[in-house]
């Protein structure tokens, strides 16, 4: 059976740099931030479950800071039945969204947003808002400095040094609640917090889970602005997350578009297959957003199958080679009816004009009996994957779940180890 995830792309290891992060983060892991509460700017009035908060940060230039929040529960949480936690992590644009914390204290997780990007809710008292017209500038946060597109900026000083530091901390802030199960809290970020998502999962190794979304590691190896970004060495040797994915032994599933125009799918194909407990899933013509992003029902059904062993996801159980052709197998959970195998084929490379893919994934739909399918790879494909999809019952809007291969290229196909 061939490997699901199957990349050319190898983690290189840790380097001076990651090995001076790892101490820094150490020191960060150790400190319990200070919780201030908000009445004011509670968000929803009346609904006691989620609160207003702030939490200190880093010092910068010696000056104490701190950072705006949103911290949800779900309603029977206390000292006698702790329930497990997430951090969430907004995406570049963002802010703290208090509808993503509730959300997920809806479904039985204690949950703190964070503002990452030095910016305070604004609006009138007692109200939220999430469009960027009631957020400003945080005074009491750090200042924006220059992120790790100035690779010439000591680590101490950068902007995203401060946001992963900041993942950490609420970490540990939700860790010192004793409503919450400290062993059972994991991560999820959207776009530029997938990417820190995957970063801070290499200096934090107290996460129950993982599940980036569009972000991940080998960025040096996508045709996108954030590759580009990344084939600068003093940024990808300082902070690509392939440096240490090797390393991580806790569930992580990347989650990502096929066409996504800022972290391509072989750079989330070379993530799963680096690191040790990894999986993936790529979502056909998935778009780029917080709201897509954060509400995508594979993920959610992934953190409960970790915390709570039930909600399973489709899953492919085996992909083998045949000649021309592979035979892919596959399990559906209880709840999902009306499966559909699809091989997604290219036959150019992943490239990008305008932020839109040149050449649009092909599909072909292939038929299955039995949980099997037979897929013929079309001579002309130059990359492919493979795709499952199926509806949960109960489902009006016939929201469809899906698993997926990584990419293959010809090459990687030909070449994928053999396993049992």
């Amino acid at each position: 059976m061939k490997k699901l995830y199957f990349s050319n792309h190898l983690s290189p290891g840790g380097n001076k740099n990651t090995d001076g992060l790892k101490a820094f983060f150490d020191r960060v892991k150790a400190t319990r931030p200070h919780v201030t509460e908000c009445p004011s700017y509670d968000p929803f009035p009346g609904d006691e479950r989620i609160r207003a908060i702030r939490f200190s940060s880093l010092p910068y230039d010696g000056k104490e800071t701190s950072v705006f929040a949103y911290i949800a529960f779900p309603e029977n949480a206390d000292a006698e039945n702790p329930v497990p936690g997430v951090v969430l992590v907004h995406g570049g644009g963002g802010h703290a969204y208090a509808e993503w914390a509730q959300y997920w204290a809806d479904n039985g997780f204690a949950a703190i947003a964070f503002d990452g990007f030095c910016q305070v809710y604004n609006g009138p008292p007692h109200t939220y808002d999430a469009s960027l017209d009631f957020w400003a500038p945080d005074p009491e946060a750090y200042p924006p400095m220059e992120s790790f597109y100035s690779g010439n900026v000591p680590f101490e000083r950068q902007g995203y040094t401060y946001f992963v530091a900041d993942i950490i901390l609420a970490n540990n802030l939700l860790r010192s609640d004793e409503r919450v199960k400290s062993d059972q809290i994991g991560v999820t970020g959207i776009s530029w917090g997938g990417l820190a998502s995957s970063t801070v999962v290499c200096y934090d190794d107290r996460f129950a889970f993982a599940a980036p979304v569009y972000g991940c590691g080998f960025q040096d190896v996508s045709n996108t602005q954030w590759g580009k970004v990344f084939r600068d060495d003093r940024v990808t040797d300082l902070w690509d997350a392939k440096l240490l994915l090797g390393e991580v032994t806790m569930p992580i599933h990347f989650f990502n578009s096929d066409r996504d125009p800022f972290f391509d799918a072989a750079a989330t194909t070379a993530s799963a297959c680096a690191a040790r407990n990894g999986e993936m899933t790529l979502l056909p013509a998935f778009t780029h957003g917080q709201i897509e992003g954060s509400s995508i029902p594979e993920l959610m059904r992934f953190a409960k199958t970790q915390i709570f062993r039930r909600e399973r996801n489709i899953r492919i159980t085996g992909i083998a080679a045949e000649g021309d052709s592979a035979v892919l197998t596959f399990s559906l959970p209880d709840d999902v009816k009306d499966p559909e195998v699809f091989l997604f084929y290219k036959t150019e490379d992943i490239e990008y004009e305008e932020k839109e893919l040149k050449e649009a994934w092909r599909p072909q739909r292939c038929e299955t009996a039995n949980g099997t399918a037979r897929i013929k790879i079309p001579d002309e494909a130059r990359l492919f994957y493979f795709c499952v999809e199926g509806v949960p019952d109960g489902d009006d809007n016939g929201q469809k779940l899906h698993a997926s291969s990584g990419v293959y290229t010809r090459g990687t196909w030909e070449a994928a180890e053999i396993t049992d």
